[in-house]
């Protein structure tokens, strides 16, 4: 009868003494720390820093902002109703027989000095010249093209703001005509023979600043000009020799301050024309600190 053997399990010990010897568990190698230092970052390359970019003022930057549109519109309102007030004051003078109303009729007629007209056409000369000055220095600095012109032109106007707050150009009547014989009505006021010579002199000498603006411009600075030496120079030979007689009586005619008033408002709009062309030329290439928005 044969037995039947049957195999025992041998043990993970006696496996390895049959094999003599067992395979030693694979030791976990732990990393050594490396004796050479870690590489450094490499330096950033200095980069030049972008220029700062313009503060736009249109957005609430710090600067001055000019809205063009609106001083436009401000300076027409402004003399239509100066007009209106001085008109108003003649009418009440001439046809209702109140000369005074309290001195409302002198503070408000356009042919008066050191009232609210005359001081009102005093600070639009002035801004103008502050205006010209602001055009004018960048120039300078740069030394670019008819920066004297703008420069001359903001003393001229300076000059115009003192003019008409004095009326410095009303003095030298008396003087001309004890040294020139009047040759007739239209030169009572002798001034006017200086203010021809001075427009002549600097239309000469601003004759190639004039050619080099914008077609635009040039139109522009010739309707200004125009407007300015018709009323300031031309109504005023024409008055004198539309009312004839004694310069203090003919003040006194309506017909005289009718005719004063459209000389007033060529003047004043001649003014608003030329600021409005200074502010298009501010808005081109004024410093970066003004702006001027349409």
């Amino acid at each position: 009868m044969h037995r039947i053997w049957r195999q025992r399990p041998v043990s993970g010990s006696a496996r390895q003494t049959r094999r003599g010897s067992a395979e030693p568990p694979a030791a976990v190698q732990t990393p050594r720390p490396s004796s050479q230092a870690p590489p450094r970052p490499a330096p950033e390359t200095s980069r030049p820093s972008p220029p700062e970019a313009a503060p736009d003022l249109r957005s609430g930057a710090t600067g001055l902002a000019l809205r063009r549109a609106g001083i436009r519109t401000l300076l027409l309102v402004v003399i239509a109703a100066l007009l209106l007030l001085s008109l108003a004051g003649q009418i009440a003078k001439h046809r209702y027989g109140l000369p005074t109303m309290g001195g409302l009729v002198t503070f408000f007629y356009v042919d008066e000095e050191n009232n609210l007209p005359s001081w009102y056409q005093s600070v639009a000369y002035l801004f103008a010249a502050v205006l010209l000055a602001l055009i004018a220095l960048p120039r300078r600095r740069q030394g670019a093209a008819f920066a004297r012109h703008w420069t001359a032109l903001a003393g001229i106007f300076v000059f115009l703001s003192l003019d008409e707050m004095g009326s410095l150009h009303e003095r030298t009547t008396e003087p001309l005509q004890r040294l020139v014989e009047v040759p007739g009505p239209v030169w009572n006021s002798t001034w006017v023979v200086l203010g021809l010579l001075a427009v002549a002199a600097v239309g000469l000498a601003y004759l190639r600043f004039f050619l080099h603006l914008s077609g635009r411009e040039r139109t522009q600075v010739a309707l200004a000009a125009g407007l300015l030496v018709g009323g300031a120079i031309g109504l005023e030979m024409a008055n004198a020799a539309v009312n004839l007689g004694d310069v203090e009586v003919r003040k006194q005619t309506f017909r005289y301050a009718v005719m004063v008033h459209v000389e007033e408002a060529l003047e004043m709009l001649g003014l608003a024309v030329f600021i409005d062309f200074l502010l298009g030329r501010l808005a081109r290439d004024a410093p970066v600190r003004v702006a001027v928005v349409n």
